[in-house]
């Protein structure tokens, strides 16, 4: 493979949520870990399931079946549930997915921008991927948040520096 080649492939992390497919760009993925200890907070937002402690660091966990309002509540394996921490502008953000299943190269070829079909427009899902008779959503992280999610993650990174300058 020549690097024209490779500068026209990208990698993403294939997980599920609802028993449906979706992927984010490796770029953005710091590490994938098995869900640990959720703390519950007061006043949270819906999705927002809670806070982890990952080597020293609290971040918050959203939960993306609650965020895609895709399922019934049904309790799935909670040995095959993953959390995604993922880089989002000044921090980092927990995404709790039922499952993560594999890492694909994929040609930037394959990915059609979700404005191009008719009737779609993009917001949380900005692409989909067409690999091999499947259809993979691919996530907008920048857009995963919402205004509130996002405004408590800056008062708590403010807080975090706050707290360490002391």
């Amino acid at each position: 493979m020549d690097e024209r080649q490779k500068s026209q492939e990208f990698q993403v992390v294939v997980f599920s949520v609802g028993g449906t497919e979706f992927a984010i760009p490796i770029a953005v993925v710091r590490e994938i870990i098995a869900v640990a200890k959720l703390v519950s907070l007061p006043d949270m937002p819906p999705s927002m399931v809670g806070i982890i402690n990952v080597r020293g660091s609290i971040l918050p966990v959203i939960d993306l079946k609650a965020r895609f309002a895709m399922g019934d509540g049904a309790v799935v394996d909670r040995d095959k549930q993953r959390i995604l921490l993922v880089e989002v502008e000044d921090g980092m953000v927990g995404f709790l997915v039922d499952t993560v299943s594999e890492v694909l190269n994929i040609s930037r070829t394959s990915v059609e921008s979700l404005d191009a079909i008719q009737g779609l427009h993009a917001n949380v899902i900005d692409s989909i991927c067409k690999l091999e008779g499947r259809l993979i959503p691919i996530v907008n992280t920048v857009q995963l948040l919402t205004t509130q999610e996002t405004r408590q993650l800056e008062d708590a990174a403010k807080e975090r520096a706050t707290c360490s300058a002391i």
